[in-house]
């Protein structure tokens, strides 16, 4: 078969964007950039002023966008840093005695400070939830143990393991230091009593 009577090949979306024959889509639009000779969006070469203003533009549109979206650990961190009222002091739910102190002392207290406070007055009510959370927040959390009931042991492991046991019972076995890495007796330092230097 000759070569101008072979079938066209089927383009990709991609060379059918890039050549016209196809309106782009979505995140398609971007492949337009793509195509060689395509220099008016590089910021290298057009006018510096040109370059300077879409900086500008970009930099504000990324800003703006920062400015609204919050994770929700810096929406806490704004609140729990306010300054409690003497309202929100009056409606927590203290112990009358820490509330009475609290209003005596004068200090400003900050929200995060008043649910610390809530969290006591209940632990030292009986609530053991209240008192596990403070417990674990001072660091006192009891440690947790864990036991390992599978066989981690490989069968490498274990050959490597009986090699060193028939080399100690043969009392062929030297121990070598490791300068380099401390006293280390990896395999790799185990030298037999026969082998050569």
């Amino acid at each position: 078969m000759a070569k101008d009577q072979e079938p066209e090949k089927e383009k990709t979306e991609y060379q059918k964007i890039i050549s016209g024959e196809a309106e782009p889509v979505g995140r398609q639009k971007g492949w337009k950039n793509l195509q060689k000779g395509q220099r008016e969006h590089n910021l290298a070469v057009i006018d510096p002023e040109k370059a300077k203003e879409i900086r500008r533009k970009g930099a504000e549109a990324i800003n703006a966008l920062k400015g609204e979206k919050r994770t929700a650990k810096e929406s806490l961190d704004n609140i729990l840093t306010l300054t409690a009222s003497e309202t929100m002091i009056n409606n927590a739910d203290l112990e009358p005695e820490i509330a009475e102190r609290l209003k005596r002392s004068g200090v400003k207290i900050t929200v995060y400070d008043l649910i610390q406070l809530v969290a006591t007055g209940r632990a030292i009510g009986g609530n053991m939830k209240a008192y596990e959370l403070i417990r674990d927040t001072y660091g006192d959390m009891p440690v947790k143990q864990v036991e390992i009931t599978e066989n981690i042991t490989t069968d490498a492991d274990r050959a490597l393991l009986k090699k060193i046991n028939d080399r100690l019972e043969a009392g062929t076995l030297i121990v070598v230091e490791d300068q380099t890495a401390g006293n280390d007796t990896t395999e790799d330092n185990i030298k037999n009593e026969n082998d050569p230097e």
